[in-house]
């Protein structure tokens, strides 16, 4: 596999047997950096790649068939004796579409040894991986911009390029959509269409509330930002907040908006004890932004389904 994850190029570190559902056989991914590697036992794992995320149904008939159901990527490395042992149990995964994800080795290992196993059930595709020995923080300067304007409005549905055999992360064509659904929205309450600007400034549990077929526009006026200095360049990230749940059997309160979800909930659902906040800018909140009803998208599906 070392052609596969020397490069970011789109070509992933496949091979192992899988479903369509996201479940694979249990497979692990050696690396070996060599001795000369993380010489004080001080490095970080950079990985590139994607997850084949599987849905709630899957993961319960996960559970059932066998006691550790979907085993979350595990990571390893050789004691003195030359056996291998974890020393991370779940190193995470790249959730949604292809990322980068960075694991701290500082301390991990166990003997002169630079061999690592990467160990799962998941359908996980890597990318690139390589070993980095600088473990310090780089020099940054953040510099946070709020949204200018941000809108809702219906929109309609991307084309889908799918791999057939689900070894390529999902691809949506924007320029190419459609305005027929996929499905229908789930039941309930959502945001009215229009200006939501001052819902998307601040982590507050005021939620833009979006259905199937929605689009967020949203846009940033980055003119006022002083030039990178000699030396430096600029990158962007996004920073989004935010919460989502599908409409699958074996998903909470798959069939419904609420309960909504907040920042204070101890799990999803949360016990009795605890409620969405109920102050006076939360009722406000839904009082002028939450007033769109979901519609049927697919009303031959619907009827069908009665």
């Amino acid at each position: 596999m070392l052609d596969k994850v020397l490069r970011r190029d789109r070509i992933y570190a496949a091979g192992f047997a899988h479903d369509y559902a996201g479940r694979a056989e249990m497979h692990w991914l050696d690396l070996d950096f060599g001795p000369q590697a993380a010489r004080d036992n001080r490095a970080v794992l950079v990985l590139n790649g994607w997850i084949d995320w599987a849905d709630g149904s899957t993961f319960m008939a996960a559970s059932q068939g066998n006691p550790a159901g979907l085993v979350m990527p595990y990571l390893q490395v050789k004691d003195s004796s030359g056996q291998w042992r974890t020393v991370i149990e779940d190193m995470g995964v790249p959730s949604g579409g292809p990322k980068t994800i960075a694991v701290d080795l500082t301390g991990k290992f166990l003997s002169p040894s630079r061999e690592i196993r990467i160990v799962t059930n998941t359908c996980v595709y890597w990318d690139q991986v390589f070993l980095g020995e600088d473990t310090g923080a780089p020099p940054v300067r953040m510099t946070a911009l709020d949204a200018d304007l941000a809108s809702l409005s219906l929109r309609g549905f991307s084309r889908v390029l799918l791999d057939q055999r689900r070894e390529q992360p999902e691809a949506y064509q924007y320029a190419d959509w459609k305005p027929e659904a996929m499905w229908n929205p789930v039941p309930g309450i959502y945001t009215r269409y229009g200006d939501v600007t001052e819902l998307v400034r601040s982590a507050d549990d005021r939620f833009v509330i979006m259905g199937s077929g929605d689009e967020l526009r949203v846009l940033f006026n980055a003119g006022g930002l002083a030039a990178p200095a000699p030396g430096w360049k600029r990158d962007f990230l996004l920073l989004v907040d935010g919460w989502s749940k599908d409409n699958d059997a074996n998903t909470a309160f798959s069939e419904s908006v609420e309960p909504l979800p907040f920042h204070g909930m101890s799990q999803y659902p949360y016990p009795s004890s605890e409620r969405f906040p109920d102050d006076p800018a939360h009722r406000a909140w839904r009082e002028k932004y939450n007033t769109r009803r979901a519609i049927q998208l697919m009303p031959k599906l619907a009827r069908s389904g009665r």
